[in-house]
């Protein structure tokens, strides 16, 4: 099979490294300089000592990368998924006459329209085939063979069956639902949510109560299902990898960008706060906050942890003031 991933980070850029065993692979990048510099040095800084094979074709011209592939996997963070969808809406249909399946790996909703990917993906293309990939794990660990729990979710099964034996790789454990609203939830809930425990965390003086405790992982799912229900999302999603168990380790580990943030929003919360608005670091949590915050209002839903999210990063107030959940 011939798979194109569009805009690799440290995740889109394992994903490819693992289906490149079995799979004709593909990078596309927007930018010129950084594909002929990957291209050059086989690495990705976002991924730094690993080595990308070369028979794995990197390239920033759209329409060669694209040409004849049986999959596209969209890399780029939530805030950029629409951009790289409009860079690909260019030639989908008009290079060749079947339209390849796209499936998304973004951990984030859209932060001006409150849409998730899949409902980007249709505003766009309209009825098209498409899946989605959540769960917990970091790229860094399993590219270095460290199993992962991951979920993979379409409304089409016919979709789910393709990708059910694409996606049979160690050291990935893949699970399927056409709960794709659930998964989409999910990702995108617990990066937000990622970032109020590991800051809540931040600031126990008392070095034996750091961790993070049952209480906020369990308020944490609560809040995910009260969304999930009024959005038509199934209550087991959030109970399973992509929800609770990807809650609990992007809110304790430190390879987290979002439990970073979450830390250093205690320590210098202005700081912090001007270098995600220049894009300086990369946390979809960021943008989800907003986005639940006021999905939260629309469907005057009690978001106790969302809401006290929203106001340390969007009304300035002090970390230190944050009530307790």
């Amino acid at each position: 099979m011939k798979i194109t991933v569009l805009e690799p980070g440290a995740w889109g850029t394992t994903l490819g490294i693992l289906l490149s065993k079995k799979n004709e692979v593909r990078f596309w990048y927007k930018n010129p300089q950084l594909s002929l510099k990957i291209e050059k040095i086989r690495e990705n800084e976002k991924l730094p000592g690993i080595k990308i094979p070369k028979k794995i074709f990197i390239s920033s011209n759209l329409e060669s990368s694209i040409r004849e592939t049986d999959l596209v996997i969209i890399a780029s963070p939530s805030f950029n998924f629409r951009e790289i969808l409009l860079q690909l809406e260019k030639y989908i249909g008009v290079t060749y006459a079947n339209c390849p399946p796209l499936l998304g790996i973004a951990k984030g909703i859209e932060k001006e329209t409150l849409k998730l990917p899949s409902q980007i993906v249709e505003e766009i293309f309209g009825d098209f085939p498409y899946a989605h990939l959540s769960g917990p794990g970091f790229a860094k660990e399993i590219i270095e063979g460290k199993p992962a729990k991951e979920v993979i979710a379409s409304k089409d099964k016919g979709l789910l069956k393709k990708l059910k034996e694409v996606f049979d790789i160690r050291p990935l454990e893949v699970s399927f639902t056409t709960d794709l609203i659930g998964v989409q939830l999910a990702g995108a809930l617990k990066n937000a949510l990622a970032i109020g425990i590991s800051l809540i965390n931040a600031g126990i003086e008392n070095p034996e109560n750091k961790k993070i405790t049952k209480d906020l992982v369990r308020q944490g799912v609560k809040e995910m299902i009260k969304i999930g229900k009024v959005m038509g999302a199934k209550k087991e999603t959030f109970l399973g990898p992509a929800g609770k168990g990807d809650l609990i380790l992007t809110s304790t580990n430190p390879l987290s960008r979002n439990f970073q943030f979450g830390r250093n929003l205690f320590l210098d919360a202005d700081k912090m706060r001007k270098d995600i608005m220049e894009r300086k670091i990369t946390v979809e949590g960021f943008d989800s906050v907003f986005a639940f915050y006021r999905l939260g209002k629309i469907y005057k839903l009690d978001l106790p942890m969302i809401n006290e999210i929203y106001k340390v990063i969007y009304e300035k107030t002090p970390p230190k003031k944050l009530l307790k959940i």
